[in-house]
């Protein structure tokens, strides 16, 4: 007897006895009955033992299906918290790039642009992006909390940066005609 089982057995075998009717727990699976049936006896030769007892009436568990039941449950829930760690190393591996801006480049489209390029580019890095103060000329460059950043003037530095010109934007002022403004 070998016990190299699914985990996917394991989850259908706890629907049924979940549900004690092979119809609705199919259905909670997104699976067809006959499947779900054929599934559980695979499971069933596989053990050795018989976890369901079937008859017009029904379904229950078998005394062997009840001391596997909080077993399988065990499994399926380390399982997914197995899952959700990976997962979470995953998203920690891929890294995040902090885009400092005082204003939001989107005008234009531009940002959409960006995000859409960079994403399609470096798409295991995600990609956050930080509203800073317009005190901060730098938006956030200089205190470390942006990795790299969007101004709208030309930053003196006393150390060496790189800059690239990404974007050339033109504005204008328009005023009421012989309006001053300033009334």
């Amino acid at each position: 007897m070998t016990m190299d089982v699914h985990v996917r057995d394991l989850r259908y075998f706890v629907a049924v006895a979940e549900e004690l009717h092979f119809t609705r727990a199919a259905e909670q699976l997104y699976v067809s009955q006959p499947a779900l049936s054929k599934q559980v006896r695979a499971l069933e030769r596989q053990l050795g033992v018989d976890l369901f007892r079937r008859d017009p009436r029904g379904v229950r568990l078998t005394d062997a299906g009840t001391v596997l039941l909080p077993y399988a449950r065990q499994v399926l829930d380390a399982w997914s918290a197995g899952s959700a760690a990976l997962e979470a190393a995953r998203a920690a591996a891929r890294g995040t790039l902090v885009v400092g801006m005082s204003t939001s480049p989107g005008r234009g489209g531009l940002l959409p642009a960006i995000r859409s390029r960079f994403t399609a580019a470096h798409p295991d890095t995600a990609l956050r992006l930080r509203q800073v103060s317009w005190e901060d000329p730098t938006a956030g460059l200089a205190d470390g909390t942006a990795d790299v950043a969007f101004v709208w003037r030309c930053l003196l530095y006393t150390t060496p940066s790189h800059r690239d010109l990404l974007y050339h934007l033109v504005l204008r002022l328009v005023v009421e005609k012989g309006g001053g403004g300033g009334g």
